[in-house]
């Protein structure tokens, strides 16, 4: 960093020293010989560092300082003192002057003195540019949240609501006040306790999320209510998000139930693998049959280890690339838990469930 400072002292031999110094590292040096100077060159130019000698009789110092802040906050001040410092100096405010070069001046003592400064003045502006980030983050996280049109609030462990989206304020048809602060049992649910079949209780007492659709006296509806303990900043709290239910808990059981007859009594052999990292996460009865494997060894297994080493690599990168077009169908050769390969025809799809993917793999034997 190349910066600009400016020195101001009575002494030639002090501002000789510096600016050659600093002016050999590449960097500007303004100099200026009294109070008045200083002053007027830190209202016209922005300097990095201000360099104040402290032993100039006629120079106010302590007042100087104060008055260079005023004008130029974020500039740095550099105070040259003797091994004996003035009292007036000590009683400045810590946030006013956190540098000293005492005398007398080396350019070894210079150089380092200033590289520290600089070092602080780069953390600073890292800091400041982390600042504005983060603020334009948060921004457009709440712009993203009041953006969904399903209802998201937190609440803190004793269910009162910290933080609403405006999802939630069109369905309750409440203002701010109306709901940030109130317990969520006592407007979504009309009552003066969490209900029973709570997922906020469930989740709260739990720490992990926890989901039923649940009937809300405060709304004259059912919904599905999805809580997600997390930790914030001030504690912890929980994260409620609402929507319509799609189908009841029953429906959805008997739902997967069908799902998981039709998967494990089909005759083609099925592979589910993790796409998240290519494990294997299920398997039919005919995919364990073929592939020798029980459902223990086989769950958890690096996909790439079904299939014969020879086809091995150029199967599974022609599957992901296929897969991410669309459908695939490859041949290849697959091996068993006992080393027997066999020739198939793989045909697979991608399948999303919520925010996870999987490949399903079905195997067919070529004749």
């Amino acid at each position: 960093m190349k910066a600009k400072v400016l020195v101001c002292t009575q002494d030639t031999e002090i501002e000789k020293n510096i600016k050659n110094t600093l002016v050999s590292e590449g960097h500007k040096v303004s100099i200026a010989n009294n109070a008045d100077t200083c002053l007027s060159l830190c209202k016209t130019e922005e300097f990095d560092i201000v360099v104040i000698d402290a032993h100039i009789p006629s120079l106010p110092y302590n007042l100087l300082v104060s008055d260079v802040k005023k004008i130029s906050p974020d500039s740095e001040i550099i105070m040259i003192a003797g091994y004996t410092i003035p009292e007036a100096l000590v009683k400045l405010e810590t946030t006013q002057v956190n540098h000293y070069l005492i005398l007398p001046l080396t350019p070894e003592k210079i150089k380092l003195t200033f590289n520290r400064v600089l070092h602080q003045i780069e953390l600073q502006k890292e800091n400041r540019r982390l600042l504005l980030a983060v603020t334009a983050a948060k921004k457009e996280w709440e712009a993203t949240v009041d953006a969904i049109e399903e209802p998201i609030f937190v609440t803190d462990f004793d269910y009162k609501i910290l933080r609403a989206n405006l999802a939630t304020f069109q369905l309750l048809q409440k203002g701010v006040n109306e709901v940030i602060g109130h317990h969520c049992y006592a407007i979504f649910h009309c009552a003066l306790a969490p209900e029973p079949n709570c997922p906020g209780r469930k989740a709260r007492d739990s720490g992990e999320p926890a989901t039923d659709t649940i009937a809300f006296k405060g709304l004259k509806k059912r919904m599905t209510c999805s809580v997600y303990p997390q930790v914030f900043a001030g504690g912890g709290g929980l994260v409620h998000y609402l929507h319509e239910p799609v189908m009841t808990t029953e429906q959805e059981a008997q739902t997967m139930a069908k799902y998981e007859r039709l998967f494990d009594d089909a005759i083609i052999p099925i592979i589910v693998v993790n796409l998240d990292d290519y494990k294997i996460t299920d398997a039919n009865q005919s995919a364990l049959k073929l592939l020798a494997y029980d459902p223990e060894e086989l769950t958890d297994l690096d996909m790439e280890n079904i299939f014969a080493p020879d086809v091995r690599e150029d199967t599974v990168n022609k599957l992901l690339q296929q897969v991410a077009t669309g459908n695939a169908r490859i041949d290849s050769k697959i091996i068993d838990k006992n080393f027997k390969e066999t020739d198939v025809q793989i045909i697979a799809n991608m399948v999303e469930v919520g925010s996870l993917r999987f490949i399903e793999l079905f195997f067919m034997a070529q004749k």
